[in-house]
């Protein structure tokens, strides 16, 4: 692990709070330090033990002394470095860091309360600085100066989860006083989350028992449970049984609905569901009965999505718990800032009446872009603030494992912080941060950090987590804009100099714009920055881009980028898409820029730019946020006109395919033709070819080669599967169609 180290002057300046306080200097003199010895009581625990190695470990660096680390009664003792445990009545992670004399007493709570205590010691009074798991400030120092001091700090919250990649590191997490126990079921978690299925699965029991499963339109289905039945109950507490004998030390099962739609319809469903104003009234009437057959277990359930808003008369049982989940929230306002009807805070403040034990599940990451610039900082603050305000007993703020994401290093140093103490002061932690991680090229980067929120805020534009760069070229990614975040880095690159160290986190720290600028010149084509260079009347790929693009694949590689959206797209495969989709970015055929009348209109939030979208020859790609123009529930049906009689013998239109999406093809596409509009005949039929279910976007022409013949009018006509099919997670759910392109043309 790689460390910096600092002069004697760094520590002195980290200390100088303590200049008008009694302050003790412990090795003054060479031999005062080597006197001290770790105690440890007689037979501690593996905490007290693993905090007396790293205290040992962290005073041998910054002083060069080893002390020894030894069992013994606190009495035997004159000076010391005392580990010690706090009564079973505090909080099991606080700690209580006190001096008497030049001894110093470190306790803690049964979790671990000492180990935080010793990293409390080393961070605030010693100038330690834990930034990253490769980055930490170590001071060297001939003294140890401490103020006389008698405090306590216990958490804000019971369990505080950062889910980034630099918290897979157990030391890390530690330092910054976080769990990693809850995701996917471990430490004290047996089962997390969308587990209904684990324990009533539907591929062993729904050919034989359809009655278990929902009913949606008269049928019943592989999307959720149906929570009245009662066989459903005992099925589900005798798996929840066996699994609990397979884990007997874990505390939380989670027994919570499936991550989709499609819950139950049945009479007796829907009867409590009017009765509590909401399905979440079904689901805590099932779980408070499971909870009752496992008295010393909690059961833990999601209130999410559809179960979101708490039911009227029905309170959770004393031992379950409630996860409650800020999916649809606005990522640029603080929560508490909508307080209308249906509103998550509501939601939050109506379970907080009725629930002992919530867990808020926070989402702080753009999921469909994880490298995009996504400027959110100026909510955690107060949102967090508002989850402790409201009796929330624990948080998981899910950003992303395994994996690189947009300012990683910032995002889970600020969170832990702010999770241990909401009070503390954003811009001193963000200070401490950015000239800890980038030395003096740290300003340049808090100055792109404060504009990118000053630019987001000022434009009153929605920041969503499953948003895009391109969608952000209104609020804070404007052209001008991103020319001086790029100014900025520029600046920051020239300062971190020849330090490889910084420079690279620079480098590091610029993806995300660098990510940004591709997938707008993408969208933009042949416009300003746009992927192709339009020379006379040839349009071709645009060299700098070619070289853009390279350039970020080789950077992401090298920074630990395994993947840009949640699904899983690699630096190497978005290069392959991003070849492919160049390629084809823009197309002249003989609809372009020509006229059509839609049947149906698009939904507002997918229709891309507006009428004209569909025969502008820009071709949409796997993104279906950009060009893309999507219908749900409903046939696709447009009729081009050429502006005159025209010989044509090609027709296509472009569909995207984005399953996790409820993105489908069509079921076929149908081509009518016209010379007066009015009397059309059938052209031909193109059915749906495609057979894959691969989740990620795949995109598809479905085009037909016809006799040449003289039309003016074209009539393009999508047969739309409406519902999801039955063996999609959506099942019974209404299907999406997008349609990109309405290619005529004589080839």
């Amino acid at each position: 692990m790689k460390k910096i180290v600092l002069s004697l002057l760094l520590l002195l300046l980290c200390c100088g709070a303590f200049a008008s306080e009694p302050v003790i200097v412990i090795g003054s003199q060479k031999s005062e330090l080597r006197n001290y010895s770790i105690v440890l009581p007689i037979s501690p625990m593996p905490v007290m033990e693993k905090a007396a190695g790293v205290l040992q470990s962290y005073l041998r660096h910054m002083t060069g002394i080893e002390i020894q680390v030894v069992q013994s009664s606190a009495d035997e003792f004159k000076t010391g470095l005392f580990i010690g445990r706090l009564p079973e009545t505090g909080d099991p992670d606080g700690f209580r860091l006190r001096t008497a004399g030049t001894n110093i007493y470190i306790s803690g709570g049964s979790h671990k309360g000492v180990l935080y205590g010793v990293y409390e010691l080393l961070e605030k009074y010693l100038g330690c600085r834990f930034l990253a798991p490769d980055a930490e400030i170590i001071p060297k120092t001939a003294e140890l100066r401490l103020p006389v001091m008698d405090s306590y700090q216990a958490p804000a919250f019971r369990s505080r989860e950062t889910y980034y990649a630099g918290m897979e590191d157990p030391d890390f997490a530690d330092k910054m006083r976080c769990d990693i126990h809850a995701w996917k079921g471990q430490g004290d978690w047996g089962m997390w989350v969308h587990t209904m299925f684990s324990l009533v699965p539907p591929d062993k029991l729904f050919e034989a028992h359809p009655e278990y499963y929902a009913l949606m339109g008269g049928k019943r289905s592989k999307t959720q449970l149906c929570l009245t039945n009662p066989d459903v109950l005992g099925v589900t507490i005798r798996e929840l049984k066996k699994k609990m004998d397979e884990k007997p030390t874990a505390k939380y099962w989670s027994v919570s609905q499936m991550d989709t739609y499609g819950y139950c319809e049945c009479d007796k469903c829907k009867a409590i569901y009017e009765r509590e104003g909401s399905p979440s009234g079904a689901m805590i009437e099932f779980v408070n009965k499971v909870a009752a057959a496992f008295p010393d277990k909690v059961i833990s359930t999601l209130a999410y999505q559809y179960t979101r808003a708490a039911p009227k008369h029905v309170k959770p049982a004393s031992n379950v718990n409630i996860m409650l989940c800020t999916i649809e929230c606005d990522r640029n306002k603080p929560i508490a800032a909508d307080t209308s009807e249906g509103s998550f805070f509501n939601d939050l403040r109506n379970w907080s009446k009725i629930a002992g034990d919530i867990l808020v599940w926070d989402y702080v990451i753009q999921f469909s872009n994880m490298l995009s610039p996504f400027p959110n900082f100026h909510v955690l603050q107060p949102n967090i603030e508002m989850f402790k305000k409201y009796g929330v007993k624990s948080v998981f703020e899910q950003g992303c494992h395994g994996t690189y994401s947009e300012n990683q290093e910032l995002r889970q140093y600020i969170l832990a912080k702010l999770l241990w103490n909401p009070e503390l002061n954003m811009d001193s932690l963000e200070t401490v941060f950015l000239n800890g991680y980038y030395g003096t090229a740290g300003n340049f980067i808090r100055s792109y950090l404060k504009m990118t929120e000053k630019n987001l805020v000022s434009s009153q534009k929605m920041l969503w987590i499953y948003g895009s760069p391109v969608q952000e070229t209104n609020s804070f990614l404007a052209a001008t804009q991103v020319r001086s975040y790029d100014s900025l880095f520029n600046l920051a690159e020239k300062t971190a100099g020849k330090d490889s160290v910084f420079l690279s986190r620079v480098r590091k720290a610029r993806l995300p714009l660098m990510y940004a600028k591709l997938e707008i010149a993408r969208k933009n084509i042949t416009g300003a920055g746009g992927c192709m260079k339009v020379t006379g009347k040839k349009v071709k790929i645009s060299p700098v881009f070619l070289k853009d693009v390279d350039r970020f694949v080789s950077l992401s590689n090298l920074y630990g980028v395994k993947t840009l959206h949640e699904r899983g797209i690699s630096p190497e495969k978005y290069r392959r898409t991003v070849d492919s989709s160049v390629q084809k970015a823009f197309i002249k055929h003989l609809a372009t820029g020509k006229s059509y009348v839609l049947k149906n209109q698009p939904a507002a939030k997918y229709s891309a730019d507006g009428q004209g979208t569909l025969t502008d020859g820009k071709r949409g790609f796997d993104n279906f946020h950009i060009l893309w123009q999507g219908y749900e529930n409903e046939d696709f049906e447009a009729v081009i006109d050429l502006g005159r009689l025209t010989n044509v013998n090609y027709l296509a239109a472009g569909f995207i395919q984005d399953l996790t999406s409820w993105i489908f093809y069509p079921e076929y596409v149908q081509y009518y033709v016209s010379t007066d509009g009015k009397n059309f005949i059938d052209a031909g039929r193109v059915a749906n070819g495609m057979t894959s279910c691969d989740p990620c976007p795949i995109i598809f022409d479905y085009a037909i080669r016809i006799n040449e013949m003289k039309i003016r009018y074209v009539k393009v006509f999508a047969k739309s599967i409406l519902t999801c099919p039955e063996w999609h997670i959506g099942h019974g759910g209404k299907a999406w169609v997008f349609v990109d392109e309405l290619i005529v043309d004589k080839r």
